[in-house]
């Protein structure tokens, strides 16, 4: 015999056993039999005149799989879907033959798909657009007590590229993120919120995220004594008289916003609409207006109301009989 045939012939002869064991652990091995419910269709069309008009029916299908037990608990753990390849539109409304081999099983050696139910699904198509579309911006929770925002909430963009059906984009005026929590911002910092797409089925959205950018300071108070209240009528209008006529209003929000405020703009007044029709000697209760105060800062006033007098005309002089 050769002499490399020979060579070292007792470790060539463990490995072959070796992998005749393995082969037949393989073959061996159970098949299995499990029914896959609720797997998602994804529905990809190559057409890019038209977009889906809406979700396909069914949207999910059931499936039943056959193979190697280890495999098919693999795929239960890693999940699957359906997806069906569209490359040619032929009518708003299609009918379509579900394909075995549309399933995604990876690759999983020995799985075949037994059967898929229901076998057909129906797809609505409409005509695709693209519109750029505001975006709008939504808040829950609060900021932590000790935090208030020092700026606006910036955003890196204020619209977005929107592909979808027409009927459901043209008379679209914005499109809202998903809401920025307030209760988890902690310092100034950005966050990256994602396009709220859950009413737009068969849309896409360019960019699918957004970066808002968040600015907070400390939050501080700031007592005003003696602000005088203003009650005036343009022009040569009737005097007031209010009580009281000067109050205490308390500031609060971010230490910039309200250290930095300026004074000489601060006027607290009565709306001149409400002292329209006022006769002479009528008292009035009166809601303050509050102007001048800075974006994101709250003022409070002690009193939210005062009382508003117009003071009666004085007596007309009566002349005396010379006899």
């Amino acid at each position: 015999m050769p002499t490399s045939l020979v060579r070292n012939w007792r470790l060539k002869l463990s490995a072959l056993g070796l992998s005749i064991f393995f082969w037949g652990l393989v073959q061996t091995e159970p098949l299995s039999q499990e029914t896959f419910s609720s797997v998602p269709i994804v529905v990809e069309i190559g057409d890019t005149t038209w977009t889906m008009a809406g979700a396909p029916t069914p949207v999910t299908v059931e499936l039943r799989l056959g193979g190697p037990a280890r495999e098919i608990i693999r795929l239960a753990r890693e999940g699957t879907s359906v997806r069906v390849p569209v490359s040619e539109v032929g009518s708003r409304d299609t009918t379509i033959a579900i394909q075995r081999d549309w399933v995604q099983l990876g690759q999983r050696t020995g799985v075949t798909v037994e059967s898929v139910s229901p076998a057909t699904l129906s797809v609505s198509f409409e005509p695709a657009v693209t519109r750029s579309i505001p975006l709008s911006m939504r808040l829950q929770g609060e900021l932590p007590s000790h935090l208030a925002l020092s700026s606006e909430l910036g955003m890196n963009l204020q619209a977005v590229l929107v592909r979808g059906p027409e009927s459901r984009l043209l008379g679209l005026d914005s499109i809202p993120l998903m809401p920025l929590d307030l209760g988890r911002v902690g310092e100034s910092d950005i966050f990256t919120l994602a396009v709220d797409t859950s009413g737009l089925a068969g849309a896409s959205v360019v960019p699918p995220n957004v970066i808002i950018g968040v600015r907070v300071e400390p939050m501080i108070e700031r007592v005003l004594e003696g602000i005088v209240v203003h009650a005036e009528v343009r022009g040569s209008g009737p005097q007031f008289s209010v009580d009281p006529a000067s109050i205490r209003l308390r500031l609060s929000g971010a230490r910039t916003l309200v250290t930095t405020m300026d004074l000489s703009l601060l006027l607290v007044s009565v709306p001149e609409a409400s002292l329209a029709g006022m006769v002479p000697g009528e008292e009035r209760l009166v809601r303050l207006q509050i102007d001048g105060i800075p974006s994101l800062v709250n003022a409070i006033p002690a009193t939210e109301v005062v009382t508003v007098r117009r003071p009666a005309d004085p007596p007309e002089d009566i002349e005396q009989d010379p006899s």
